[in-house]
């Protein structure tokens, strides 16, 4: 025992170094803002210039891109305060020209850099994980998203389909333009059982009509460009504000609907039209149940105005993935979050209502969200009903989080079940951890079990398991990394979740290195990178697929940014890989092939026309591959939005004389006649399925809850059509309309 005194300070020394490490870069945190309670309310009109305003002090804006760190050449004049109702911002921006005023867009949810904005984003938990955005631009059209995991997966993780409760007015006079915003803390869900509630914050201003690197996006905070991408709508780069003797409130809503429409169809047998009539109701109902938690009931649920899904073609191996559309199960998506690699999650909330595709009537169930205590909660229940020959499911989701060691840091677990009502049965939990260990490296561990009915429960065992390492830099300046390990076992099966590739083992190392050249640089910021990636079978240890990739990402200081990729792939394929089922596949066989991948983001200096081009062409397996797409969108005015897609997939295997093109043209149309009334129009048609589908809604919003749809869906077989068979089974054609309402209880 005689070194243990040895063993005892080494212990103390690591246990020290490791609190500086975790906690020494918050030991000079900024002084938090306290914000202004103000006695009465503002007198909401457009313009804060009230002898209250006047005495609260303005946000020091700093330019956030393209010349990050300076102080803006516009000036901007941003406010905060609260009463016992609502969160106000007064905000008083210049401009040098009233004709640089750029106002895009006349409908609710309206989002596009090619407006001017005012916003805030609002972490009202602090936990440094999610926010609230609210926007507003010059037309006075409201914009709201939600943001989860600090946008680890960038876009991804922002919900533009989130909605709440609030109220925007602007004036403009001149050269300047006056906004209110009014947040009720009805519409807020934060920790009020203290004296002092703690929020994080960020303001931002978007200047869009101009060319001239000395405007563009500047914000409060000031943020470098240095931690990444899409900065003011990271959790993570908020500052703290402090409330002094705020109670938080207890929503309750109550959102009927009513239904009607019909469905017309060719019956399989008789190549014969149907007509099915449609007259349905429903309600959502929310309520807040304490301070900090609130419960979402929803009877016979309907997504009658969801748009459909983007064409795809498949040149992988492994299924296609979809975004969820559907409002209910946006909402609070970020609760629900247990995701892997890629697309990989625990829970996947496209398998409650959807069958291969076709809706699934859902008779309804319940959400429970919120924090009890330090812990963040997901609680959700929903029944399905039978359909065709699928038994009725119930699906039940927990999730849970608490914030651990410092504000970038958790713990959590979750668990889920499948029950069919022929008694088939899936439960899996989770347990996961991210850790910020110290500057920007963090730390990810995930593990996961799945137990099915006919396959006998082994809780010891690494087969029904998934585990999944990570230890990541998260920076855009400077050296960043991110080294990965993926692992799923052969009875691994989460089915309330998506997993798009069984039985692996994934290695993955990713460089990167970035730049922030400076005013004297054409790019904004830069950096390169290579990754690398090895699946094996994690049954028999064999060799599947590799992935090198070395690429230059650039942004720069106007209009353009885009990326170049070279990759270098190998695989070992055990079985046939069939493109087009039966005419044209890759055999069996050990491949090494490689391509050059780019993309490329551009604008016009008034950003009425902006595209997105993107081209992949090379070797695949032992053939060859051509892929490109083109996306142009037009403005037409403030209330006209024009987008193209056209997409082409070319595979040729010269040496099978087998050969294949796909082409996915796309043409979108939204018309804004009025704040209130719009037209999205949405065509499609894609080669490979030889269908053609149309889709329009057409809706109005009456007021902040309440909304008229009238929607078309029509899905054509082109090759019936042009070849004049008359096998019409895979036509449709769906005419509805619903009208929902909002009561405030």
């Amino acid at each position: 025992m005689k070194n243990f005194p040895i063993i005892l300070k080494t212990v103390a020394i690591l246990t020290c170094l490791l609190f500086l490490m975790v906690y020494g870069h918050y030991a000079f945190a900024q002084e938090r803002t306290v914000i202004t309670r103000i006695p009465g309310e503002i007198n909401f009109d457009g313009i804060p210039d009230e002898e209250v305003w006047k005495k609260i002090k303005s946000f020091r804006f700093i330019m956030h891109e393209p010349n990050n760190g300076k102080v803006p050449v516009q000036k901007t004049d941003v406010r905060l305060c609260y009463d016992n109702s609502y969160l106000y911002l007064g905000a008083s921006l210049y401009y040098s020209d009233h004709k640089m005023i750029t106002s895009i867009g006349k409908t609710r949810d309206y989002a596009s850099w090619d407006s001017d904005w005012i916003g805030i984003s609002i972490d009202t938990y602090n936990d440094k994980q999610n926010m609230i955005l609210l926007a507003l631009n010059p037309n006075g059209i409201r914009t709201d998203a939600a943001t989860k995991n600090d946008l680890q997966n960038g876009m991804n993780d922002i919900n533009f389909s989130f909605n709440t409760f609030w109220d925007a007015k602007i004036q403009i006079i001149d050269s300047i333009w006056y906004s209110e915003i009014r947040v009720p803390f009805s519409s807020l869900r934060f920790q009020g059982n203290t004296d002092k509630v703690i929020m994080g914050i960020t303001l931002w201003r978007n200047i869009a009509n101009s060319t001239n690197p000395d405007y563009g996006r500047s914000t409060f905070p000031e943020i470098s460009l240095t931690k990444g991408e899409m900065l003011p709508w990271k959790a993570s780069m908020a500052t703290e504000v402090e409330f002094e003797g705020l109670k938080s409130k207890k929503p309750i809503y109550l959102t009927p609907y009513i239904l009607t429409g019909l469905n017309q169809y060719f019956n399989g047998d008789e190549n014969k039209s149907k007509t099915d009539y449609k007259f349905e109701t429903g309600a959502d109902f929310k309520i807040g149940l304490t301070n900090n938690l609130t419960l979402d009931l929803t009877a016979n649920t309907d997504f009658a105005q969801v748009e459909a899904d983007l064409e795809q073609f498949n040149l992988t191996r492994f299924s296609l993935f979809f975004p969820e559309k559907r409002l209910f199960f946006q909402e609070k998506a970020d609760v629900f979050d247990f995701s892997f690699n890629q697309s990989d999650n625990l829970f996947y909330s496209r398998n409650i209502g959807l069958y291969k595709g076709d809706p699934v009537r859902i008779y309804g169930g319940f959400r429970l969200t919120g924090r009890v205590g330090e812990w963040d909660i997901g609680l959700m229940d929903m029944q399905t009903a039978k359909y065709s020959d699928f038994p009725g499911e119930n699906f039940g989701i927990f999730r849970t989080k608490k914030r651990v060691l410092n504000s970038n840091s958790f713990i959590g677990g979750m668990f889920t079940s499948r029950i069919d009502a022929d008694g088939g049965r899936n439960m899996a939990y989770g347990a996961d951890a991210k850790i910020r260990t110290f500057g920007d490296d963090y730390l990810t561990l995930k593990w996961a079990q799945t137990f099915n009915e006919d396959i006998k429960s082994e809780f010891l065992s690494f087969k029904p398991t998934q585990v999944y390492l990570s230890w990541e830099r998260v920076r855009f300046k400077g050296l960043s990394y991110n080294l990965l390990f993926d692992w799923s076992g052969e009875s691994y099966n989460p089915s309330v979740g998506i997993e798009t590739r069984d039985n692996f083992f994934l290695k993955s190392g990713i460089l990167r290195y970035g730049w922030l050249p400076g005013k004297s640089s054409i790019l904004n910021q830069h950096q390169i990178s290579t990754e690398n990636t090895v699946y094996s079978n994690s049954v028999t240890g064999v060799f599947e697929s590799f992935e090198s990739k070395t690429g230059w990402l650039f942004y720069t200081r106007k209009t353009l940014s885009g990326s170049i990729d070279f990759i270098w792939s190998a695989e070992d394929l055990k079985t046939n890989f069939y493109i087009v089922n039966p005419d044209v596949f890759v055999p069996s066989g050990k491949y090494n092939f490689y391509s050059f991948k780019g993309s490329l983001y551009a604008s016009n200096s008034k950003r009425s026309l902006t595209s997105n081009i993107a081209l992949q062409a090379g070797s695949f397996y032992d053939g060859f591959r051509l892929s490109g797409s083109i996306a142009p969108s037009w403005n037409a005015g403030s209330s006209t939005i024009i987008n193209l897609s056209y997409r082409i997939d070319h595979v040729s295997f010269s040496n099978r004389d087998q050969k294949y093109t796909n082409n996915i043209i796309g043409l979108r149309g939204r018309f804004m006649f009025t704040p209130k009334l719009s037209l999205t129009t949405y065509v499609q048609y894609n080669t490979f399925s030889n269908r053609i589908v149309t889709n329009a809604r057409i809706r109005y919003n009456a007021k902040e809850g309440s909304d008229f749809y009238l929607v078309y869906n029509e899905g054509i077989d082109s090759s019936v059509r042009t070849n004049f068979l008359v096998d019409h089974s895979n036509e449709n054609r769906t005419i509805l309309l619903k009208y929902t309402y909002t009561f405030a209880l």
